[in-house]
C-alpha cells in the first residue's frame, strides 16, 4: 500500500492532507455529493504507515481519503469507524482538534 502526505501549514495551525496514492486526482460521485481529490491539496510525498500515524497526532486537522489509510488509522485507533463516510465506494474521514 502506498499513501501520500501532504503538511499546508497556516495561523491556525498544520493541516495534514493523506490519501491513498491510486485515489490522486479523482472524483467520485454519490448522490449529488464529489469527493474531490485535488492534486494540489493532497499530492504531497509518498511515506510509510508511521509516517502518517506520526504525522495526524501532530496536527490540528487532517483530511483523509482513500480505502487503505482510512483503514490504517481506524486499525489504530487514531478514527473511530463511526467518523468513516463513504462516497462512490471511497472512504474519506476528518480529524478536527479545538
Amino acid at each position: 500500500m502506498e499513501y501520500l502526505l501532504k503538511v499546508h501549514e497556516s495561523s491556525s495551525g498544520r493541516v495534514v492532507a493523506l490519501s491513498d496514492v491510486h485515489v490522486l486526482g479523482k472524483k467520485f460521485f454519490e448522490n449529488d455529493i464529489i469527493l474531490d481529490v485535488d492534486a494540489d491539496f493532497f499530492g504531497g510525498k509518498k511515506v510509510r504507515a508511521d509516517e502518517i500515524i506520526s504525522a495526524v497526532k501532530d496536527a490540528s486537522n487532517a483530511n483523509i481519503v482513500g480505502n487503505d489509510v482510512v483503514s490504517l488509522l481506524v486499525e489504530k485507533g487514531i478514527i473511530a469507524p463511526t467518523g468513516v463516510k463513504t462516497v462512490g465506494g471511497v472512504k474519506f474521514a476528518h480529524i478536527y482538534r479545538l
